[in-house]
């Protein structure tokens, strides 16, 4: 089983960083529904923070988000992805989540492979393997 590290609890979600090395972003379910570049930056800045600057596999659980990414912010996380990430697995059910991650990667052909999965446990098991 693993063990939470460090954990870091934000308004809109909580970071984690587990006993297995992977870098967890949970939103909050009621509260939370789409990134803009302000919370990029601040999660940005935490996930560098409790890395201690030192990039790890990364796991966001986007089950629930509905937000469109826009050009502006696929740049700033492109830039800025590799700070904290060696690789990311994003758990999403949602077709238009897939269409834009898909796009962001022939766009930006990006520093950090960015993988889709339908359950936390697939993610886990790709970020683990690659």
């Amino acid at each position: 089983t693993q063990e939470i590290i460090k954990k870091k609890e934000l308004p809109y979600g909580v970071i984690e960083l587990r006993s297995d090395n992977i870098l967890a972003f949970r939103p909050c379910v009621n509260c939370f529904k789409e990134y803009n570049l302000e919370i990029l930056k601040e999660l940005h800045q935490e996930f560098v923070a409790i890395t201690d600057g030192k990039p790890k596999p990364y796991m966001a659980d986007n089950s629930y988000i509905t937000g469109i990414v826009n050009k502006e912010e696929q740049a700033y996380i492109h830039e800025n992805f590799s700070d904290f990430a060696t690789h990311s697995a994003i758990i999403t059910h949602s077709p238009i989540m897939k269409v834009l991650i898909n796009t962001y990667n022939r766009i930006f052909n990006p520093k950090v492979e960015i993988r889709l999965f339908s359950s936390e446990e697939q993610a886990v098991n790709w970020l683990q393997n690659e």
